[in-house]
């Protein structure tokens, strides 16, 4: 999510002792923090490295700490406390929250490198925060966002859709918790040079104004363009691999994605999501129409009020389409009897409508949305992308 291709990656074997269970294994933290440090983002000496994560990770933040001083950069933990930002969330009257951070611009511009380690321990935490204070609070994050497009910072994240697996977060997605685990080491653990070279294949096929469809047997049928500016981006590991015009240079592990903007007024047709995740809560059946880029109306079978309190408190454009997003990682899959997707499983095809300013994205809100979505059929100009669910080949 830049420049030359470098072959830096000998693939993740052996950072980790055979893992199949979490709580089972040994995890070399020294191991990971030595990929993500010298590897993903090639830290160089005297550079600042703000390392982020929850009290769960503190082993690895330790280890990502020690690594980056080796390296010769300078390491800050920054501890987020999910708890505790409840709590200030709660506790806080809006006309504060809503108050732009400064100080968060001023480090995206100052800092050189992030790294973000983070696991859900609570899917529900936020799930009764009153809609207002998250307006407030995404109000807030409008210069931020508008500042992140000009930023040139790099930044790995580890961890999927859900952050870095637990078992609360499994339980949540139907999903078990060993399988979860094995898979997501797995997806990290895949040949770099190939999915590069995939990565580069397709982006290739991804240029101004291609004409995209969209469908699937629960009713997608989406059409839309790619911005005639596009800057189709890559997500193969490392951050000297992103191919971005602009913007930060970001990638996140498990690696295996290209992704760019559209056209934010071509967007027409229906969107259908069967199944997804919003603050911890289950959405069911969600259908949008869209039409001149904009969505005209939605309705949901579970929490339909939930999602539409949030987009009532938005501002901007938070209805417009604004991404698309194909995954391309062999090792990341889906698993049996759960609606747990991740953006960069092979064939999994993600919509994200409202700002996405860390993609490059010209849509401006305060908000924004994604949508994982499997078993789907994507086509540029007629031809087939993916063809239900599946990479086609060639």
């Amino acid at each position: 999510m830049k420049t030359k291709i470098v072959s830096l990656f000998i693939v993740f074997v052996g950072i980790f002792i055979a893992i199949s269970a979490q709580a089972k294994q040994k995890i070399n933290y020294d191991s990971i923090a030595d990929k993500l440090v010298n590897q993903s983002l090639s830290i160089q000496p005297g550079e600042s490295v703000v390392i982020t994560g929850t009290p769960a990770e503190l082993t690895l933040l330790e280890a990502l700490s020690v690594a980056t001083s080796k390296a010769g950069g300078k390491p800050t933990i920054q501890l987020n406390m999910p708890k505790a930002n409840k709590r200030a969330i709660m506790e806080t009257k809006i006309k504060y929250l809503e108050a732009p951070s400064a100080y968060e611009i001023a480090q995206m511009q100052q800092v050189d490198a992030f790294i973000n380690v983070s696991s859900t321990q609570d899917p529900n935490l936020f799930s009764d925060v009153p809609e207002d204070k998250l307006a407030a609070i995404r109000h807030a994050n409008i210069p931020l966002n508008k500042a992140l497009r000009k930023a040139s910072f790099r930044s790995v994240t580890l961890g999927q859709t859900g952050g870095i697996p637990t078992q609360s977060y499994a339980k949540s997605r139907g999903a078990n918790f060993e399988v979860m685990v094995s898979n997501f080491w797995k997806a990290i653990d895949v040949d770099y040079d190939k999915l590069d070279s995939s990565a580069r294949k397709l982006a290739k096929k991804m240029k101004a104004n291609t004409k995209v469809t969209l469908t699937s047997k629960s009713g997608t049928n989406l059409k839309f363009n790619l911005a005639k500016d596009v800057d189709v981006r890559i997500n193969s590991g490392t951050t000297d691999s992103t191919s971005a015009l602009s913007g930060p240079a970001q990638v996140w592990l498990p690696a295996g994605e290209v992704y760019a903007c559209t056209t934010p007024t071509s967007a027409s047709g229906t969107l259908v999501v069967p199944s997804m995740r919003f603050r911890g809560l289950s959405i069911k059946n969600l259908k949008i129409e869209f039409k001149d880029g904009r969505m005209t109306k939605f309705t949901a079978d579970k929490n339909e009020k939930k999602l539409r309190d949030f987009f009532e408190s938005s501002t901007g454009d938070y209805g417009v389409l604004s991404l698309v997003d194909i995954g391309l990682n062999p090792n990341s899959k889906t698993i049996r009897n759960s609606d747990y997707y991740s953006w960069e499983m092979a064939g999994i095809v993600t919509i994200a409508m409202g700002d996405h300013s860390w993609a490059g994205c010209s849509v401006e809100s305060d908000a924004g949305l994604t949508f994982n979505l499997s078993d789907t059929t994507l086509t540029f100009d007629n031809k087939t992308i993916v063809n239900k669910g599946k990479l086609s080949k060639g």
